[in-house]
């Protein structure tokens, strides 16, 4: 009877829950979006809580401390830096952004004479035909400048108009990853009677073997992944200074923050450093695109493969394409964990397909070859 019971609630359970969201996104749009609005508080400090945890336990390591000290002091070193951050490098963004904003406002882009600059700084056959074909081009370049630059401006008035909410939320948030850190123990503890409750033993044991699984992997990427980008924008924003880059402290931030994504993040970070500097100082363009090439040189050859690992296991490929799946379906979320996604998805299956072959007799069936594939 119980056997029963529990069957048809693992069965209803999910329907019911997959029916009632899908019936709130399409009937009530609104009621989800304030749902979810709700939970995004809980969701950051549970983002904050896993990253801070591997701060926690090394300090435990490293410093023989239990484990509330070790929280404390992960919270300081997070707020330091964070205060530290905000006291030398947003009052200088703040002023790129206005003087970005103001140089948007002013009004039209001279683009005849941009253009004009250029040829007569660069004496090259094919940079004579390009800027030939841009003033024949005219109204059209002019309209989609304009319209770029628009762009541009609408996406840095909604960062400046939601520094107040964001900066509410993350207080909340941090306050919330402080009890989750805390009561760790207690939280797993339960989630594995959970899991245990309402699936057989076997199962239970995969479950949780894939989520030990997922969280190694998703720890060691996402981990490696921010401190090699917070490198990548230190070093960008002190080039872009040395070599007198314009705005040089947000344009770095940009980069660096973009560099998170892979392989697309550098091209991404790129755009607007050029675009910046070529409006403000087109003889910059190329610097700014010069210093950004060397530094992703640097961080692919070096800073990467020692930070993040040699490799994610698996091909460029897979990574091109999980990082454009992942963008398409969730946005940015989804351009920085479709990597992690898709090494976790080829890891369950490379090790359903060995337990498969050993149940058969054939394990031993290419299964070199089968490690070596993407």
């Amino acid at each position: 009877m119980i056997e029963k019971y529990r069957s048809i609630l693992k069965i209803s359970l999910p329907i019911l829950i997959a029916s009632l969201i899908i019936l709130l996104i399409v009937f009530s749009p609104g009621t989800f979006s304030w749902i979810v609005d709700s939970f995004k508080p809980i969701i950051y400090g549970l983002v904050i809580a896993y990253l801070l945890d591997s701060v926690v336990m090394f300090l435990m390591r490293k410093l023989k401390v239990r484990r509330k000290q070790g929280i404390f002091l992960a919270c300081i070193i997070l707020i330091g830096t964070i205060s530290a951050l905000i006291y030398n490098l947003l009052p200088q963004i703040i002023e790129n952004v206005n003087n970005i904003m103001s140089f948007i406002m002013e009004g039209d882009v001279d683009i005849s004479q941009i253009v004009a600059d250029i040829r007569n700084r660069i004496d090259n056959k094919y940079m004579e035909y390009i800027t030939d074909y841009i003033l024949q081009a005219g109204e059209s370049v002019k309209n989609i400048v304009n319209n770029l630059l628009e762009y541009l401006y609408n996406m840095l008035m909604s960062m400046i108009t939601n520094i107040g909410s964001s900066t509410f939320t993350f207080f909340i948030s941090l306050i919330i990853s402080i009890y989750m850190l805390s009561e760790k123990d207690d939280l797993l503890a339960r989630g594995r009677r959970f899991i245990h409750a309402y699936f057989k033993d076997n199962k239970a044991d995969n479950i949780l073997q894939v989520f030990g699984k997922a969280n190694k992997i998703f720890r060691s990427f996402l981990i490696g992944k921010l401190l090699d980008s917070a490198i990548v924008g230190i070093m960008c924003v002190i080039a872009f200074a040395v070599a007198k880059v314009p705005y040089a402290p947000l344009m770095g931030t940009l980069t660096g923050f973009f560099n998170i994504i892979p392989y697309f993040g550098p091209l991404i970070g790129s755009v607007p450093v050029v675009i910046v500097s070529f409006f403000v100082d087109p003889s910059k363009a190329l610097t700014a695109l010069i210093i950004i090439i060397i530094i992703q040189q640097i961080d692919s050859n070096i800073l990467e493969p020692k930070i993040v690992g040699e490799n994610v296991g698996v091909s460029p490929f897979w990574i091109i394409t999980s990082v454009t799946v992942g963008g398409n379906l969730f946005g940015i979320p989804g351009l920085i964990l479709g990597v992690p996604v898709l090494v976790l998805l080829k890891t369950i299956v490379e090790d359903s397909i060995d337990m498969r072959l050993m149940e058969k007799g054939k394990e031993n069936i290419e299964k070199t070859n089968l490690r070596k594939m993407p």
